[in-house]
């Protein structure tokens, strides 16, 4: 984990969202953003992570995964916009590599590279989608959970045959730092928790998706869609 020591760089819809509650401890803020997935099967960088300092004030969470929107940066007195974009991460496996178990490396539409903090290319579209948030209250203290929440399998409108989505697992990284801030790890086919983000921090990492190729399963297009969720209680 690197703190907020790194240098601004001049020049990123997966879609962002931020809820805010001012004072009324009843409120829960939870921003959701959804990631869509596609594998088609045909017929026969430099790693790290950052954690980054943010002022108190009115309680209020961020989450973006993939392309976002932000009036400016954080750090020029931006504010977070919304956005509706849901990016596809996908990838086509040979008829001759299908259920070989030979990973196959996924790639993205997500165009984002920057981060909205202050500009530093962070990620490597198309193969790496950002992911990252902020969270805030009036005091400094608390802190919100990050999870991620996937369905049981990617299917086909063309096929009865699914695909689970266990099969899909990602590499967490990052430009600037070597530590995996958001880990790596697989979809469950549920919802798991990714980790917590503590009041003050703007939290953000850069993830690369894998399909395991272990399933063997009719020439098609799967698709499924995961929805990450940041819960400031």
């Amino acid at each position: 984990m690197l703190s907020d020591n790194r240098k601004a760089v001049a020049s990123m819809s997966t879609h962002t969202v931020t809820a805010s509650a001012p004072h009324e401890r009843s409120i829960t803020a939870r921003p959701r953003v959804a990631l869509a997935f596609a594998v088609a099967l045909l017929p026969a960088q430099f790693a790290g992570a950052w954690v980054l300092t943010i002022s108190s004030g009115p309680k209020a969470a961020f989450l973006q995964v993939g392309n976002g929107s932000y009036s400016g940066t954080y750090q020029s007195g931006g504010t977070p916009l919304n956005n509706a974009t849901v990016n596809t991460v996908s990838v086509t496996v040979p008829a001759s590599a299908v259920g070989s178990g030979t990973a196959q490396q996924m790639t993205s539409n997500s165009t984002q590279s920057v981060s909205f903090y202050d500009n530093f290319a962070v990620c490597n579209p198309p193969i790496q989608v950002y992911i990252g948030g902020w969270v805030r209250t009036p005091t400094g203290t608390g802190s919100a959970v990050l999870s991620v929440t996937s369905p049981a399998a990617l299917t086909s409108a063309t096929t009865p045959a699914t695909i689970p989505f266990t099969q899909i697992s990602w590499t967490s990284t990052a430009n600037g730092n070597t530590a995996p801030d958001i880990p790596a790890g697989t979809f469950t086919g549920g919802t798991q928790a990714l980790r917590t983000i503590a009041a003050g921090t703007w939290v953000e990492n850069c993830h690369t998706f894998f399909y395991a190729n272990t399933a063997v399963v009719s020439a098609a297009t799967y698709t499924g869609q995961v929805t990450y969720t940041l819960v400031l209680p």
